[in-house]
């Protein structure tokens, strides 16, 4: 008679890789972008975190195919014990909507920077000018990519509160297929 407690079922390596990595480079840029505005205009700290933030948005457009790769050749385990199906139908939602932001918001950041006249350079090499200089719009752009971004910290927040809620009382495997 085995009495054993099967292990965990887990996403697998490269989709959990990929997705802490995530995790690492949007966290990086909110802090960055956050911490920028502890410092005057024109210090030199200020600027170099203006290029981290270009630096760690530019590393989730990067992250993004690759994890859409990983997602698609192994997919998530369902949750043990299955959750409500509206749940399972929010989680689905909330899923696509991070993907969409994964995609756009460094996507408009590029645009905005673009637009304002400004190069780009990404480990020493300066990305091609997609939209030329459009100083009338780059402030529109810009608006969508700050609204966005404060979008997916919303949704990133409800994200790990959901994982952290099947965690603790609901009791499920939701959070431990990622760990």
């Amino acid at each position: 008679m085995n009495d054993s407690v099967p292990p965990p079922r887990k996403a697998g390596l490269p989709l959990r890789i990929m997705h802490w990595l995530m995790v690492l480079a949007i966290v990086s840029a909110w802090t960055f972008i956050y911490a920028k505005g502890l410092f005057d205009q024109g210090a030199p700290e200020r600027a170099f975190l203006t290029s981290a933030h270009i630096f760690a948005g530019l590393g989730v457009l990067l992250l993004l195919l690759p994890r859409v790769a990983a997602r698609l050749l192994s997919p998530l385990p369902a949750v043990t014990p299955s959750p409500p199906r509206w749940q399972s139908r929010l989680a689905r939602l909330v899923h696509a909507l991070l993907y969409v932001g994964m995609l756009l918001t460094p996507v408009l950041g590029i645009l905005f920077v673009q637009t304002a006249g400004k190069d780009i350079s990404f480990l020493g090499l300066t990305l091609p000018d997609f939209i030329g200089t459009h100083k009338s719009v780059s402030h529109g752009i810009r608006e969508v990519h700050e609204t966005l971004g404060l979008a997916m910290l919303y949704l990133v927040i409800a994200h790990a509160g959901a994982a952290l809620y099947h965690h603790l009382f609901q009791r499920d495997d939701a959070l431990k297929r990622m760990l």
